[in-house]
């Protein structure tokens, strides 16, 4: 037995302008909230861990790295256009890395906006990985 889905998202432009990539993640894979007991803790109300820039680009993994105690983010480009990918986090980090899909670090990424924001450089359709450090660790 299968499970089907079919929706229709009515949009101006083509579907990249529409942003239908995104709108068919959202309907694939929608938040699921959870309750929890009253406990302490430091978030808002409202908060968001990433932000990703430009609209051509998904944000397909959040995780923890295997092998160390740092953030691993993953996305791809899906238009075919050569982008500078800003990704905006929560706190300030320390250090950030291009890595392979096995989280093999690369290179170093220069940190901007007092190490709240990084820029990486993506060609068309293609998959990067970013590691993230927010403690002085390597």
């Amino acid at each position: 037995m299968h499970d089907f889905t079919y929706a229709l998202y009515p949009h101006t432009g083509d579907w990249k302008a529409g942003n239908t990539m995104q709108q068919g993640y959202a309907l694939n894979y929608p938040m699921i909230p959870i309750s929890a007991s009253l406990h302490d803790g430091s978030l808002p109300a409202q908060h968001s861990f990433v932000n990703i820039e430009p609209n051509n680009v998904i944000l397909t993994v959040i995780k923890k790295s295997e092998d160390r105690d740092s953030l691993i983010l993953r996305f791809y480009e899906f238009t075919g256009q050569q982008s500078q990918v800003r990704l905006r986090l929560p706190e300030k980090a320390v250090r950030a890395f291009e890595t392979n899909l096995m989280e093999k670090q690369e290179h170093e990424i220069a940190l901007e906006a007092g190490g709240r924001e990084l820029v990486v450089p993506t060609g068309p359709y293609e998959i990067k990985t970013v590691e993230v450090s927010f403690s002085a660790q390597p």
